[in-house]
């Protein structure tokens, strides 16, 4: 049926004033683009193709349901059908004359110009095509409290209830096609890409989404540029640009609808084909054939492209009966027969049979709209009556309020799945993922896979088919980032989203993309990624330095041999005897322990061979100075008793002399043990500056050493004394002066080797200075004290010893001193066991 009113003054169209209505028990409204898209006036346009079908598909599916007899049976929908002309202001007007027909809120409101369904009450609208003609569309139905579902309306904004409370949707929304994007972005690594968006509601809020989504993932946007359809060529070119200014950008996403395809003729004019870039297309622009022959876009441009579209499902049964329509000798809406007259005089032909007009898509979403208004309208009737057969009155009383609850409620299954709407009026969605390729120079669309808004399936696609730019099998890399290797970590750089690689330094790991000091005794491994143990290095015994130290022990250890060889050869000799045989056995010991105390100072530490270093340096000394103290003293003594009495001095026999150091020797083994009990000297690391992947082990004497050397070194201190005291002993008595010489370098060595072991750099710096000093000291009290005798013994043409004479001359024995003083009052004269050589 056909009602048409007279022509409207002021703004709206003629055109505008024409409906397509059907009686029923009730009326489902619908808003549909009969006329096509105009930069002119509204309805300027020619009639529209599309939305002919659209139409055609709304008959066929309330037919369907009419005809069935499980759904609202003894129910029939009529209809009522207004064109919006593709016009936000248009679907207005529209959505006020299809609302008015129920209820008229204002009286001074005309649209009477429009006849409604001459019987039917009308509490739902389905329309319109794009989110942008929904928008105005349900804001006006809302004022007479009319439920809208949209078959087409993907804008995220449509989903705020508090603006748009009675309206639905069955097509998914933006926010789901910007995930499957994210999705998409992710899957082949793409984090550095560039974005463009028309300038309206689908597309401003899917690129929302999108950005959102974005920076959640860690996806970085290199640039967001909005665009205009139509705008002047200068934008789209300045769009473009952007390109240039981010070379890095080779993935760029476009949300956009016939905006995109005036952005990449834009694109195939400044970069040519090929130009390296990877389109990830939205729904709005999913179309090649459209592009091509209405956009005139090379599609060569577009190998590689990949694209979200929506999934639609065949609609059984509709190509047929959409074909019918046309080809019945009846009267139709001045739509359909201007439609047809034109198509039939564009082609040069006579009979549809041979010029059919063509079908563009089974648009499943309108038919499951319908679809959703039966099934809401079902469970409406069974609350309200018992009978459907008797519920005339129940039905003219229903309202757009009424029925709400129950069209969000709704759950069934459509062609595009099963339906279940949120409190939005939203419902889930699939789309598929598709290819754009070229084989042998033809275009082809692959499809690869499908997403799926739930939580256990999302993007499943066939990797393997797919064909990227210039036909690589390989996908493009959309980074703006160095590959860093081991040892690097990630850092910003100038450009935005773009990252350089830092070196970390040597000594340090990376975790989370951050820089971690090893440890000083530990080091990197090769991938920097865990610290390992560096195996301390001792001092090599290939080292020059040890080699030498090693020489010298073994010399001194030969010498120390020979020279306890000559005392023991010599021992009844008297100048042996004079000089005590024990305390030169006892300091011939030291001397040979000190000649092996770099031997455990050497070998890699340990802490039996750390703790016996410490002892024996500790005993070396007490060994080599306590005998050297007793020597001096006793000669000091003498000389000095010999100035006041004939008496000789007490304690200066071989025995109490003996008991003495022994004495000494075992306080000394006391305190040594006491102190490595206490504060051992332990194997310690010598780490350096810069941090180096090599450390040195060594033994670091612990405070337990300090009480042994203080106790040494006052040893050492009163032996210096008594020489200093015995300077004026007669010059023929040699061992004393000897013996000034040895504790006093021993004094010097250690006040030069202490501060140097202290800040020696090194492993073999500290040790080498130590040994160095032990040996000097020992090689010189071999070489003043105990060599000098047995040359004195061996090669000496004239040794003479003398004795402690008095006045009357009269002799005296000697003891094994060679002395035996005999007391006068006579000044003495000779020096006891003096050594003349002459």
């Amino acid at each position: 049926m056909v009602a048409a009113g007279p022509s409207a003054g002021g703004s709206i169209p003629d055109a505008a004033h024409v409906s397509l209505t059907s009686p029923g028990d009730v009326i489902l409204g619908a808003s549909l683009p009969m006329h096509g898209w105009s930069s002119g006036p509204p309805c300027s346009g020619g009639l529209f193709p599309w939305g002919n079908e659209l139409a055609a598909l709304f008959w066929f599916a309330i037919e369907e349901i009419n005809n069935r007899t499980d759904l609202l049976p003894n129910i029939t929908i009529g209809y009522d059908i207004r064109d919006n002309c593709y016009s936000e202001t248009l679907s207005v007007w529209t959505a006020l004359s299809l609302a008015s027909t129920s209820e008229r809120p204002q009286e001074d409101v005309e649209f009477t110009k429009i006849s409604p369904a001459e019987y039917g009450n009308l509490f739902c609208i389905i329309g319109t095509q794009t989110s942008a003609t929904s928008i105005p569309t349900a804001q006006a139905a809302s004022l007479y409290r009319i439920p809208v579902i949209s078959p087409f309306a993907t804008s995220n904004e449509l989903s705020d209830k508090r603006r748009f409370p009675y309206f639905l949707r069955t097509v998914p929304t933006d926010s789901l096609q910007a995930k499957a994007i994210a999705d998409i972005l992710l899957r082949f690594g793409w984090k550095y890409v560039g974005l463009y968006f028309q300038l309206n509601t689908y597309g401003i809020h899917g690129a929302q989404a999108l950005l959102d989504l974005a920076e959640l993932h860690g996806i970085c946007v290199a640039f967001s540029v909005p665009v205009r359809h139509p705008g002047p060529a200068a934008e789209f070119y300045d769009a473009v640009g952007r390109l240039s200014t981010f070379p890095k950008v080779r993935v760029v996403v476009i949300i956009a609808g016939t905006a995109a395809a005036a952005l990449v003729k834009t694109i195939q004019e400044l970069f040519g084909i090929p130009h390296n870039l990877t389109f990830v297309g939205s729904d709005g622009w999913a179309y090649p054939k459209t592009l091509r022959d209405d956009f005139g876009i090379d599609l060569r441009a577009l190998q590689g492209a990949i694209f979200v579209q929506l999934k639609y499902n065949q609609i059984p049964g509709f190509e047929e009966y959409y074909r019918s329509l046309h080809t019945r000798n009846v009267t139709f809406s001045s739509w359909f027969q201007g439609f047809r007259d034109k198509w039939m005089k564009d082609n040069q032909c006579s009979d549809l049979a041979f010029c059919p007009i063509p079908l563009h898509g089974n648009d499943n979403f309108l038919m499951d709209a319908v679809y959703a208004f039966a099934y809401g309208l079902q469970d409406l009737l069974r609350d309200r009556c018992n009978d459907t057969t008797d519920c005339n009155s129940t039905i003219q009383a229903i309202t757009g309020q009424d029925f709400l609850p129950y069209l969000l409620g709704v759950r069934f299954e459509g062609l595009a799945g099963k339906y279940v709407f949120d409190v939005n009026g939203n419902p889930g969605g699939k789309y598929k993922i598709l290819n754009y390729q070229f084989q042998d120079d033809v275009f082809q669309e692959v499809r690869l896979g499908e997403w799926e808004a739930s939580e256990d399936r999302r993007l499943d696609v066939n990797l393997s088919a797919i064909q990227w730019v210039g036909g690589s099998r390989d996908p493009p890399a959309s980074l703006c980032r160095e590959i860093c290797t081991s040892g690097h970590i990630e850092v910003p750089l100038e450009e935005k989203c773009c990252f350089g690689c830092q070196q970390c330094p040597n000594n340090a790991i990376v975790q989370n993309n951050l820089c971690e000091q090893c440890p000083v005794d530990e080091w990197p491994d090769a991938s920097f990624q865990v610290c390992r143990p560096i195996v301390p290095t001792p001092p090599s015994w290939s080292e020059p330095t040890v080699v030498s130290i090693l020489i010298l022990s073994g010399l001194g250890l030969v010498l120390s041999l020979l020279a306890a060889l000559g005392l023991f050869h010599y021992r009844h000799h008297v100048l042996i005897k004079a000089a005590s045989r024990e305390l030169s056995s006892i300091n011939i010991l030291g001397l040979t322990l000190a000649f092996l105390a770099p031997f455990p100072l050497l070998i890699p530490p340990t802490a039996v061979s750390c703790r016996a270093s410490e002892i024996i340096v500790a005993l070396c000394f007490t060994l080599t100075y306590a005998p050297t103290l007793l020597k001096v003293n006793r000669i000091y003594r003498i000389f000095d008793a010999g100035k006041k009495s004939n008496k000789p001095p007490r304690s200066i026999g071989p025995r109490s002399q003996l008991t003495i150091v022994l004495g000494l020797f075992a306080a000394m083994v006391v305190i040594a043990v006491a102190g490595t009990l206490a504060s051992p000297t332990l194997p310690a690391k010598l780490t350096f500056y810069p941090p180096a992947d090599y450390i040195e082990a060594f033994c670091e004497f612990g405070n337990g050493f300090l009480a042994s050397l203080i106790c040494n070194l006052l040893i050492v201190l009163v032996c210096c004394y008594y020489a200093f005291k015995a300077r004026k002993v007669p010059s023929n008595y040699n061992e004393s002066k000897f013996i000034a010489i040895s504790v006093y370098s021993t004094l010097v060595f250690g006040m030069a080797a202490v501060p140097v072991y202290i800040t020696a750099a090194t492993v073999l710096q500290k040790v080498a200075t130590l040994c160095v000093a032990i040996l000097l000291n020992s090689f010189l009290t071999l070489f003043c004290v105990y060599l000098p005798k047995l040359y004195a013994i061996q090669l000496a043409r004239d040794v003479q010893v003398s004795e402690w004479r008095a006045n009357d001359k009269s002799p005296s024995g000697t003891g094994s001193t060679g002395v035996q003083p005999t007391v006068g009052t006579s000044k003495v004269q000779p020096v006891a066991g003096a050594v003349g050589i002459k």
